[in-house]
């Protein structure tokens, strides 16, 4: 049977493993229970953590700080990815995703791409997206799209935009940049255009 051809094969492996097989089959479940119980703690940790971040009124008179707050919270958390290659900070996380719903924040965040960092930033984005629930997927997907066409990985981009698309059918950026990369602007484009729209978001967000 089955169960024998695999244990010949581990033990072709690595042969102390067929001193117990029981131990190391049981051994691998409670992995898998464990790594699956880690998943539905971080998700539930995040939606708690979600459902205590508001969005931002904006008839109120705190929209300015709740922007500068959102913009700083981004800037750490890419520091703390940078630093660990991830976060379990669940309300930092939190306060970072549903900042990303302003939209002067999130051009913020567009803009702390640079030809040096280009490569950590892709892989945030990428990290951020996998944590996103639905409604709070649009924002990170238009932006990592951007990094993944600016790497030169257009089939990415285009893969992440349907990805904006399915969260939010008629995500503004999703579609702006959906008609920018069926024109063929050159990937440079980009960065000439942060390196013009970036001073001017800041400014804006703290003067």
């Amino acid at each position: 049977p089955k169960v024998f051809l695999v244990i010949y094969k581990l033990y072709r492996r690595q042969p102390c493993l067929l001193i117990n097989p029981q131990k190391y089959f049981f051994t691998c479940k409670v992995s898998v229970v464990i790594g699956n119980l880690r998943l539905m703690k971080t998700d539930l940790s995040l939606q708690d953590a979600l459902s205590e971040v508001s969005e931002i009124n904006y008839d109120g008179d705190q929209v300015l700080r709740l922007q500068r707050l959102g913009a700083v919270a981004i800037k750490d958390l890419m520091s703390q990815f940078a630093k660990a290659g991830t976060v379990d900070d669940y309300q930092l996380i939190a306060l970072v995703l549903t900042r990303l719903h302003d939209l002067q924040v999130r051009d913020y965040a567009m803009g702390l791409t640079t030809s040096d960092n280009i490569d950590q930033v892709f892989n945030f984005w990428h990290w951020l997206l996998q944590l996103a629930p639905k409604g709070f997927i649009a924002p990170v997907a238009a932006i990592f799209s951007t990094v993944a066409y600016e790497s030169g990985e257009t089939d990415l981009a285009q893969r992440s935009l349907d990805t904006s698309f399915a969260d939010q059918i008629e995500y503004p950026l999703a579609k702006l940049l959906r008609r920018v990369y069926c024109a063929g602007w050159p990937t440079e484009s980009f960065a000439a255009m942060r390196a013009e729209l970036h001073p001017k978001v800041c400014a804006s967000l703290f003067g």
